[in-house]
Order: structure tokens, then sequence, then C-alpha cells
């Protein structure tokens, strides 16, 4: 067994020991998701968001919603915990570097997220037959997103060393993320200038690749632009201002 799947393994561990986070995390948006495709009138189109029916405009908000808590309140809230309880500065004495930790952290983080998108696209698409039309494009505006996200995630781990400092700014970047998302104000809705604004961020990006591509088909390659933009940014910042101890 590699050093890398031994680290993952252990932090799959701790996580099962704890899933309290990731059960909340998952419960709310599946089952808000399995609702909202089990109201007839939900998948009826609406002038006001477009013609998009309120599931098609909600279904990528509550897909993003899983990716936000994940990569932005959980993520690095662990890193933190770990930084002062010492086990960052412990890992560097061993074969498994602290650089493992956060493949192994990153490799989780993405697979309850994908297994969340999976359960809030396959039920609701089984109730109300409601598939993405474009289902690559759909999965690649997600991982976009995820990237995009984990990068914030990671940020929020490197500048602060204090987990309760660090959980309190990743909730209130979580709370702006899905504004720009939508959550509150439906992104059709906006006024102009507020609808470039969140074209800008990475959930608005992402919201907007995700519905573009679960209605129409492939989305405008600003918001993968974006994206990129976003993922590469915040990834260098992490990298370059992590602190193990």
């Amino acid at each position: 067994m590699s050093a890398t799947t031994a680290m993952i393994g252990s932090e799959a561990k701790l996580l099962a020991r704890n899933p309290g986070v990731v059960i909340w995390t998952v419960f709310l948006p599946v089952v808000a998701s399995i609702v909202v495709a089990s109201i007839p009138a939900a998948r009826e189109p609406v002038d006001d968001f477009g013609g998009l029916s309120v599931f098609q405009v909600y279904q990528p908000i509550l897909v993003l919603f899983v990716v936000a808590m994940l990569a932005v309140q959980a993520l690095p809230d662990v890193l933190t915990r770990y930084r002062e309880m010492g086990i960052l500065k412990r890992l560097r004495t061993t074969p498994a570097s602290p650089s493992l930790l956060l493949i192994a952290q990153f490799v989780l983080t993405s697979a309850v997220s994908i297994i969340c998108l999976a359960l809030i696209v396959v039920v609701p698409g089984i109730i109300s037959g409601q598939w993405p039309q474009h289902p690559v494009g759909f999965i690649v505006s997600y991982l976009l997103t995820g990237w995009a996200f984990l990068g914030l995630g990671m940020v929020i781990a490197s500048l602060f060393r204090n987990a309760k400092v660090a959980a309190g700014f990743g909730t209130l970047v979580f709370f702006v993320l899905m504004f720009f998302a939508g959550l509150w104000v439906p992104r059709a809705t906006m006024p102009g200038w507020l609808h470039l604004t969140s074209n800008l961020t990475p959930s608005g990006a992402g919201t907007q690749a995700l519905v573009d591509t679960a209605t129409t088909g492939w989305p405008a390659i600003g918001y993968f632009g974006t994206l990129l933009v976003w993922g590469a940014v915040t990834t260098a910042i992490a990298i370059r201002t992590f602190k193990w101890e």
C-alpha cells in the first residue's frame, strides 16, 4: 500500500467516526432537490426565470451548496485544527509528508461531493424525468467549480491558524458564494450590474455553466474561463502561503 493510499484510508476512518458534518451537508440539499422535483408546478417554465423552471434554477445551486459547505467550511476547519494540534508539524518528521494530507483531504472532499452530485441529479431525474441535456458539459462545469471552491478553502486554511477564526471566515465566504449563486435572489432576477458581478465569481459562473449544460448545451466559454482563473489563482496562493506550523 502506498503512503498516499494509507493516508487517504486513515483520513477516511477519521471521517467515518465523525460523520455529522457530511451527513448534514448531504442530507439537506438531496432532500430539497427531491422535494422540488416532486412538485409538478416546480417543473413548469417561469417567465421571471427566463423560461426555466424552479427545479432547473435551483438544482445547480443545491449542487454548489454541497461543494461550498465541504470546500470552504469543512476543509479549512480540518486543516487548521490539525495545525493547532501539531499534527502537521509531526507529519514533517515521518515518510507521510504534510502534502499527502492535503491530497487525502482533496480526494475525500471530492469523493463526498461527487456522491452527493449523483444523488441530486439521479434521484430527482428519476422522479421528474429531467436530466442534464449535455452530461459531459455538466460534469466539466462541476469539476471546474469544485476546483475553484477547493482552492478558496485551501486559501482560507492558509491564512488562518485558529480553527474558530477559519470556520467563521469560511462561513462568511460560504454565504457570499451562495448569494452570487442565486440562492436567495435568483440570478435571472438580479439587476444588470449585480448579474455581471455574479458572473465574475466562481459560484455565479459555476451556476450558469451548470444551468446551461442542464437545459441547453455547452455553456459560454467565458464561464469556464472564470472558473479556470479562480481555480489556478487560489491554488497558487494556497501553495505559496500554506504553513505547516
